[in-house]
């Protein structure tokens, strides 16, 4: 599929993941994700509910302009996380095998 298509990959991660997972898909994006970026993420999480429809939608316009988007799953410890933008394959299945990782694992 050409980089000029929108695309959207999703799954859930474990939610102590989603710092790392949030910087490996900037790096990816070529944004450099910082601990500002990260407080927006944190913060806004708790506020999220992916069984009400409730995300929040993060920007990383890097070389490649991506959205995270996130939600919480209440009751779990985990995260849904879904990615969007116009992804060339390369990047695709980067983000894809961070989605296998970061819900396979738990970094320390």
């Amino acid at each position: 599929m050409a980089p000029d298509t929108e695309r959207t990959l999703s799954g859930w991660i474990f939610e102590t993941n989603l710092r790392p997972f949030c910087e490996a898909v900037a790096e990816f994006a070529g944004y450099a994700f910082d601990d500002s970026d990260w407080l927006a993420v944190e913060t806004a999480l708790p506020s999220t509910d992916v069984d009400q429809d409730t995300w929040y939608d993060y920007p990383l316009h890097g070389s490649v302009a991506v959205t995270l988007h996130v939600a919480a799953d209440p009751g779990s410890s985990v995260v849904v996380v879904k990615v969007t933008g116009r992804l060339d394959d390369r990047i695709q299945a980067r983000i894809e095998a961070a989605l296998f990782i970061f819900a396979t694992w738990h970094l320390t």
